[in-house]
């Protein structure tokens, strides 16, 4: 199989090659909805305060024309503390909760020699590739790790993190009773009948044509109604956020990959969840409640009865990622975790030296600290 690689830039993403990054999405080996383009293509046109992302495209030339099979999405940078030397950061929004290279399952080894080839190539004018929040078990590393040092490429971890996630076919009510603590059932069951005292209490899932303009406008308010609101964090703070939201979820809506839940006392919804999926996982994004019910926990309360439905709803999914950071509310509800790292790919000679450079200093900084503090 003989692979094209192109550095495309921003302006290059015709209609047909966004078409073919979306069809790219269902196939990709780590599913991931930070990097469909229903997400990066608003979140660059609202909230990026750079120059326009390059775009490492994959392609292969067949009987039915150019077939793309990997797609990164990339900043330039100059240089920072953890790597001083001119190198490219995978595609982060303000945004985002995961970096990556989607590439084809099919294909996935080939592609990711591609594009290591490329970057040790003359063409890559870089000498490496930072990575926040990579999926740290994901095939594509373990792809990566192996093919490499082929092409004199190494990869290097130097932060590590975990995140809660779900695993769609064991949720359920045997998951929460086994999983959830006693006191927080008790606290969740003592809640609902506060709800119930008020007025009936219902849950409904969101997906396809339901997630429209209404739906959108009760979530961004939600969010808003809550402590976001109070601090000036909700996406109703900031007309660029704003705008953000409603065309990503518009994109994701349209192609029948958003998935909003509601929890409504009466008529009233008192709390949302937004939601996307990208092939066979799902991405939990944020969560919107009113304060006027805040003592009835209903953030809580929907993320609970989410759980339960998940079976049904998203029972053939391999996994449904939280967002959320470490020590985050979800943990006690949600009690697998998946590791997530920030890592360097070094691409060249003078990056390795730089790479080893730096490591030496925190070593030494490192050492300096610890002997002063036992003298």
């Amino acid at each position: 199989m003989k692979l094209t690689v192109r550095l495309l830039q921003w302006k290059d993403l015709t209609p047909g090659r966004l078409a073919a990054w979306a069809d790219l999405e269902s196939r990709a080996l780590d599913p991931n909805a930070y990097l469909s383009p229903h997400f990066v293509m608003p979140a660059q046109r609202y909230l990026a305060s750079h120059a326009d992302p390059l775009v490492i495209w994959i392609e292969q030339e067949g009987a039915a024309g150019h077939e793309v099979l990997g797609v990164g999405i990339f900043d330039a940078v100059r240089g920072t503390r953890q790597f001083p030397l001119p190198h490219l950061r995978a595609f982060c929004s303000p945004h985002s909760k995961l970096s990556g290279l989607p590439e084809d399952s099919t294909v996935a080894s080939e592609v990711i020699e591609a594009w290591i080839a490329y970057c040790a190539g003359k063409a890559f004018h870089w000498h490496g590739i930072d990575f926040l929040y990579w999926q740290a078990d994901s095939k594509t590393e373990q792809l990566v790790r192996s093919i490499g040092p082929q092409y004199g490429i190494t990869w290097h971890e130097y932060e590590r993190m975990s995140r809660a996630v779900l695993y769609p076919s064991q949720a359920g009510e045997p998951y929460i009773e086994s999983q959830l603590s006693t006191n927080r059932r008790k606290d969740a069951r003592r809640c609902m009948r506060r709800l119930e005292d008020i007025g009936p209490v219902t849950w409904a899932p969101l997906q396809g044509a339901a997630v429209d303009e209404a739906c959108i406008d009760r979530f961004l308010e939600l969010e808003r109604a809550g402590w976001k609101g109070e601090q000036g964090d909700a996406l109703l703070s900031n007309s660029h956020d704003e705008q953000f939201f409603r065309e990503m979820v518009r994109g994701f809506a349209g192609t029948g990959k958003a998935l909003f839940a509601e929890l409504s006392v009466g008529d009233r919804v008192i709390s949302s969840t937004s939601n996307f999926l990208s092939g066979r996982a799902a991405f939990a994004f944020k969560i919107g409640w009113h304060r006027d019910f805040a003592k009835m926990s209903p953030g809580i309360l929907n993320e609970v009865e989410l759980t339960h439905q998940a079976p049904s709803l998203l029972g053939k999914l391999d996994f449904f990622d939280s967002g959320a950071g470490q020590d985050s509310y979800i943990d006690e509800l949600w009690v697998d975790r998946r590791p997530l790292s920030k890592s360097l790919f070094v691409t060249s000679h003078a990056g390795h030296i730089m790479h080893g450079a730096v490591a030496l200093g925190k070593r030494l900084k490192h050492r300096l600290l610890t002997d002063k503090s036992t003298n």
